[in-house]
C-alpha cells in the first residue's frame, strides 16, 4: 500500500507505518480508504501505528486532495478520514499509537482514535483547522476532546497552538526515548495479547463507548455539519 506499510511483527501483532517521506508522512485519501477496509478484516489483533523515521508521525491530511473539491460540498474531502477513524473505533482490534515525532491535523485524530498512546518526549500536536478555514467534524472533535482533554483540545482547535506532548502526558501510557519507542510499544502489545480475547474485546467496546458517551443535541450537530460544509464550499472558491 503506497503511503502505509503493514507488517506482522509476531502472531497477532501488526505494525502499520505511515510512510510518505516526501510529504512528511502526510496521509492521502487511498490510505484512509485502506484503513477503513482493513479494519473490517481484523480479528483480535493489536495494531501499532507510527510514522516512518524519527521526526514526523504525520503531517496530516494530504492537502493536495483539496484540489479535488468539486465545490458542491456534497462530499467534503475529510469524508475518508471520518470513515477510517470510525472503522478503527468499530474494529475488533486494539490500536497503539507510537508517536515518534510531531503530529498534525488528521494525524492527531488517528492518534486520538487509538486505544493507547505512547510517545517520545520530542513529540507535539497541532491541528491547523483555523488557519485552513476548516470546521472540524463533530466525531473528530469529540474524539480529540476525549483523548487529550478539554484544555488541550481548545489550545489545538481554538488557539491553533502547537502543543508539546508533555502537556498532554495524562493521555499517554508512557513517555519514552525515541530509541525505546518500538520496544515499549511491542511490550504493551504483548501484554494485551496475553489477556483473554473475550475480556479485551468486551471491555474495549464499552471503554470506547464511554469516550463518546456525552450525547450532543441533534440541532447542535446539524448546525455544526452545516458550518463544516459551508467552510469547505468557501475553500473551493465558490
Amino acid at each position: 500500500m503506497i503511503g502505509l506499510r503493514e507488517q506482522e511483527l509476531e502472531p497477532g501483532v501488526l505494525s502499520w507505518v505511515l510512510d510518505n517521506p516526501a510529504r512528511r508522512n502526510a496521509i492521502a485519501p487511498p490510505v484512509f480508504e485502506w484503513i477503513a477496509q482493513r479494519c473490517a478484516e481484523l480479528r483480535g489483533e493489536v495494531v501499532i501505528l507510527r510514522g516512518a523515521g524519527d521526526r514526523a508521525f504525520s503531517a496530516g491530511f494530504d492537502l493536495t486532495a483539496l484540489a479535488e473539491l468539486d465545490g458542491s460540498g456534497a462530499v467534503p474531502p475529510d469524508d475518508v478520514l471520518i470513515r477510517a477513524t470510525a472503522a478503527m473505533q468499530d474494529a475488533d482490534a486494539t490500536f497503539i499509537a507510537a508517536i515518534n515525532g510531531y503530529v498534525i491535523g488528521a494525524g492527531v485524530e488517528l492518534v486520538a482514535a487509538c486505544d493507547f498512546r505512547l510517545a517520545c518526549a520530542s513529540a507535539s500536536l497541532r491541528v491547523p483547522a483555523g488557519k485552513l478555514g476548516v470546521v472540524y467534524h463533530a466525531a473528530g472533535l469529540t474524539r480529540i476532546h476525549a483523548a487529550f482533554g478539554s484544555t488541550v483540545a481548545r489550545r489545538l482547535l481554538l488557539a491553533g497552538e502547537q502543543v508539546a506532548i508533555t502537556d498532554a502526558q495524562a493521555s499517554l501510557v508512557g513517555l519514552v526515548e525515541i530509541d525505546q519507542l518500538d520496544e515499549q510499544a511491542l511490550a504493551l502489545a504483548r501484554r494485551v495479547r496475553e489477556l483473554s480475547p473475550l475480556s479485551v474485546a468486551g471491555n474495549r467496546r464499552l471503554l470506547r463507548a464511554l469516550d463518546r458517551s456525552q450525547a450532543l443535541p441533534a440541532e447542535l450537530l446539524e448546525a455544526h455539519e452545516h458550518a463544516r460544509r459551508e467552510a469547505y464550499r468557501r475553500l473551493s472558491g465558490r
